[in-house]
């Protein structure tokens, strides 16, 4: 490409009302927890731990970016043409003066929550799987419970009236079944059987 050769790229208007002169420094921490945090949105959507606290774990530390450019577009485009008819005010003076702490106290926040929502998905999981179901017991109203294997008392209660006994077992007498004849002889001399 030489230099005759140009490009006229036409900016949509919206671009205008987004585009900031000066953008958010990505400091190695903050990708590091970009990295955990979609790790993390893939690990919660395809494994089995709890959905809701890995949803939240991923949205605050991946929130850095989105937080520290809503932060840098009120301080440089919010009401823009007010401010440059006007001189900065002290707390105006004061954000431009310190938005790299400001950048690192978000990314702070972001590291905090994340690290917090964090810990509450391993608890969340780890008790989903410790958690003791109640056992039913059968009663009137469920019959059909399991059964404890071990005696609920040590003393088994008695029976109230004693029962009759029981008519003396008379020996079975086993039948026993009869072979079938075998089968005449075959002229077949193919016939194995």
């Amino acid at each position: 490409m030489s230099a005759e050769d140009t490009v006229t790229v036409t900016v949509p208007s919206w671009v205008e009302h987004i585009a900031l002169p000066e953008y958010p420094a990505m400091p190695i921490v903050a990708f590091v927890m970009l990295g955990f945090g979609t790790l993390l949105l893939l690990i919660g959507y395809f494994a089995p731990i709890k959905k809701f606290p890995s949803l939240l774990t991923a949205l605050a530390l991946l929130a850095y970016y989105p937080l520290a450019f809503v932060f840098y577009w009120f301080l440089f485009r919010f009401d823009e043409q007010n401010r440059a008819l006007r001189e900065h005010t002290k707390f105006e003076v004061f954000l431009l003066d310190h938005t790299h702490a400001f950048e690192w106290a978000i990314l702070g926040v972001c590291a905090f929550f994340g690290f917090l929502f964090f810990v509450w998905t391993v608890w969340a999981t780890v008790r989903k799987y410790r958690r003791r179901r109640p056992r039913d017991i059968v009663s009137e109203s469920n019959p059909f419970a399991a059964q404890p294997a071990v005696p609920q008392s040590a003393v088994r209660p008695r029976p109230a009236a004693p029962r009759p006994a029981a008519a003396p077992q008379v020996p079975q007498v086993r039948k026993v079944a009869k072979k079938p004849p075998p089968p005449p002889p075959s002229d077949n001399p193919f016939n194995f059987s």
